[in-house]
């Protein structure tokens, strides 16, 4: 019989440690303390697909410091759930809390040898008729991390 689907909902503060342990389990997010994961699920957006009690899945992302922007920080699975499609649907229910918050932009970074994740954008981004454009990079702080490049995603249809 196969699995159900994952519910997708928002976090909450009692998810940080299964946080923890999923974005341990993902292998594939930067690691960030028990109070980085509470302070985003207390005043960011954290989403999270659950299944049978076990989180598989998360989204995270905070307010622009200026506009109507939000950073898309992290998206991870349990490797068993790669490939299934729940990736799009954790952005989705993101896109559903965008647009209820007023946001009018995503903005996220994408290292350079992070095919998958481009990947991952660019078909979110083609099924909603959104642009992905590249509008900078994080040189500013090269010397303490590695270089990303910086996306913009104005939550309105590209024109065509």
């Amino acid at each position: 019989m196969p699995l159900p689907q994952p519910t997708i909902r928002p976090a909450t503060a009692a998810d940080v440690p299964a946080l923890l342990d999923l974005v341990r389990a993902a292998g594939t997010l930067d690691r960030h303390t028990p109070y980085t994961y509470w302070a985003l699920v207390n005043a960011g957006l954290v989403l999270v697909a659950e299944r049978e009690g076990a989180l598989v899945g998360l989204l995270t992302a905070m307010r622009a410091v200026e506009g109507e922007a939000m950073l898309l920080w992290q998206v991870g699975l349990r490797e068993a759930e790669r490939g299934t499609g729940l990736s799009q649907r954790l952005l989705d229910a993101f896109l559903r809390e965008a647009h209820g918050l007023g946001v009018g932009a995503i903005t996220l970074t994408i290292a350079e040898d992070n095919r998958a994740s481009l990947g991952m954008m660019r078909r979110f981004a083609e099924r909603h008729g959104f642009a992905l454009e590249p509008v900078g990079d994080t040189a500013p702080a090269a010397s303490v991390m590695a270089l990303e490049t910086l996306y913009a995603m104005k939550l309105t249809r590209a024109s065509v």
